[in-house]
């Protein structure tokens, strides 16, 4: 796979969850995809398990803009984005770094979303 094919994965990823798109979402996942978002929580593997995740993220009103490049190093690409939603009734930002590793076919086997609390932030600021 080429470096444009992940960043396209990275950009309908993006789109996908802006459109609250679960079926596109999904489509980027091989069969056997993993999530472990953030790093240090429990990893969720299998398609019914990633269905379980983002049926809950497609409901949130939310917004996500990739703030730099995607960076593609063998067949695993780190792009950096920004997360805009509601937490505990105050609009928040937060910086988040996703990391996929993908397989032959070009599809995600692992996301890693890197970010903790000192990554968010109010949105004024």
């Amino acid at each position: 796979m080429s470096s444009k094919h992940y960043t396209a994965v990275a950009d309908s990823y993006i789109r996908f969850l802006n459109e609250k798109n679960l079926e596109g979402i999904l489509s980027l996942y091989a069969e056997n995809g993993s999530v472990e978002d953030p790093v240090g929580s429990e990893v969720l593997s299998g398609k019914a398990r990633l269905r379980e995740f983002y049926s809950g993220a497609v409901v949130i009103d939310l917004s996500l803009t990739r703030t730099g490049p995607v960076r593609v190093a063998g067949q695993e690409a780190a792009f950096p984005f920004q997360l805009l939603m509601e937490v505990d009734g105050a609009t928040m930002k937060t910086d988040i770094i996703d990391v996929f590793r993908f397989d032959k076919a070009g599809k995600i086997v692992q996301m890693r979303a890197f970010w903790g609390p000192d990554n968010r932030r109010p949105a004024t600021e």
